[in-house]
């Protein structure tokens, strides 16, 4: 029998939690009730430092569901590191993200792993099909993904979300080696490109009722940096391709101008800004090339640190008793 974990940061959710704690209760009644070979064998709540009455109604709960768990935070750590902390304290072989405010509701997590078996791959990210939040905000997630992605040279990093499921050995390898400042989605990265995402009927709460978000500017901002060191850095290469087209260049340039001077051709009265844009050029290209190489020394040493891993061996072989039971479970539902 496969175990599912359900992984919830708590910040400010105490207008959610009883909701959304009924949800997944209905969820597991569910996948007992239908037989299926996947069961909830723990939500994973990760108080993190919460600023409202969510301490003391989880407390109330974890009294009332079997299969709820909480991680308290010794401080606010934001959403990935409390991702990171429930993932760790899961065992499921299959994992779910959600956030706390009911955008991400339970009963859509066995779609997910559905999609995800049913197409070979280990990480499923759902993402609102509409606009999540405004339009603004929206166009400058979307831009800096997409940055971020090229700069990386990580073209699935654009797809992340939090609301993900993934295959448990991969989700708690990666929370692993997320260390601090770190992306937790480019680590999840690094130990599969079997990644997709797919859109969902599912709205903000927040959004909806015009309570303000918790990410400030601010944060967003510092949210985007992290996204953005936590790749390869691999544009840099690019870098250090205009060097080597400028040195290039300025050997050109030079041997040129020892033509002309060789054969009495080259007007001396002229030669002066020739010769200093072609040694500039040149000693410029050469100083781009050792900042290069010594940067992608750093960004390397700096992978190998936070624990990039050299390879990774994963276990798909139960994919087809879920694929045989979502199959089943499709046919029985036809009309």
């Amino acid at each position: 029998m496969l175990q599912l974990s359900l992984v919830i940061p708590v910040y400010s959710g105490a207008e959610y939690l009883a909701e959304l704690c009924a949800e997944i209760d209905n969820l597991a009644t569910s996948l007992a009730d239908t037989d299926a070979p996947l069961r909830l064998s723990e939500a994973v709540f990760v108080d993190d430092a919460s600023i409202d009455d969510s301490s003391e109604l989880l407390r109330v709960l974890n009294d009332t569901y079997p299969w709820l768990q909480v991680v308290t935070m010794s401080r606010n750590f934001g959403q990935h590191g409390a991702t990171v902390a429930g993932i760790l304290h899961s065992s499921g072989d299959w994992v779910a993200s959600l956030d706390e405010d009911l955008q991400h509701p339970p009963k859509l997590v066995p779609s997910l792993i559905q999609n995800a078996v049913e197409t070979g791959h280990d990480v499923v990210f759902g993402a609102p099909a509409d606009r999540a939040h405004s339009a603004i905000r929206d166009l400058a997630s979307r831009i800096s993904k997409k940055f971020v992605a090229a700069m990386s040279g990580s073209p699935a990093l654009p797809l992340a979300s939090s609301f993900r499921v993934m295959r448990g050995p991969i989700a708690r390898a990666a929370a692993a080696t997320a260390s601090h400042e770190a992306y937790f989605d480019a680590s999840l990265l690094w130990y599969t490109d079997r990644a997709h995402r797919v859109g969902l009927d599912i709205t903000d709460q927040r959004v909806q009722s015009g309570a303000k978000s918790g990410y400030s500017p601010r944060r967003l901002l510092s949210h985007f940096r992290r996204m953005l060191t936590s790749g390869d850095m691999r544009t840099l290469r690019l870098i250090g391709g205009i060097g080597v087209v400028g040195v290039i260049a300025a050997s050109v340039m030079i041997a040129r101008m020892l033509y002309l001077l060789l054969t009495g051709d080259l007007d001396r009265s002229t030669a002066g800004w020739p010769s200093t844009f072609s040694a500039l050029l040149f000693f410029g290209g050469i100083l781009s090339l050792q900042i290069v190489v010594l940067t992608e020394y750093a960004i390397s040493s700096a992978l190998h640190l936070r624990g990039k891993p050299t390879y990774f061996a994963v276990d798909r072989s139960s994919d087809e008793i879920l694929r045989q039971y979502f199959g089943n479970a499709g046919s029985t539902q036809s009309p």
